[in-house]
């Protein structure tokens, strides 16, 4: 996976407020993980994926359905930013 952007955590949150709050965590991974795999044929073809996107965690969200951008402050919004931080806090360090 690329570098993570301000975005694509953003794009990542939105994606989580589609899906059930006991689920959040496990989807977030999965998004992640597709963002590896996208990645890594970035890397071996010179080229996005075509269906994957191009590495990054917001085009991999790209496909996905989304709720609007929240404000912060909002406690649903709020939680799925966390959550989003937290799996790639969790990927990053080996988790």
């Amino acid at each position: 996976m690329r570098r993570v952007l301000h975005q694509d955590v953003v794009a990542l949150a939105r994606c989580l407020l589609h899906v059930a709050e006991r689920h959040r965590m496990a989807y977030a991974r999965r998004c992640i993980q597709v963002a590896f795999e996208a990645d890594h044929w970035r890397r071996i073809t010179g080229r996005a994926h075509p269906i994957l996107g191009d590495g990054t965690l917001q085009s991999a969200c790209s496909s996905l359905p989304k709720a609007a951008e929240g404000y912060p402050d909002d406690p649903g919004y709020a939680a799925c930013l966390v959550t989003a931080l937290q799996a790639v806090v969790n990927v990053r360090s080996g988790k």
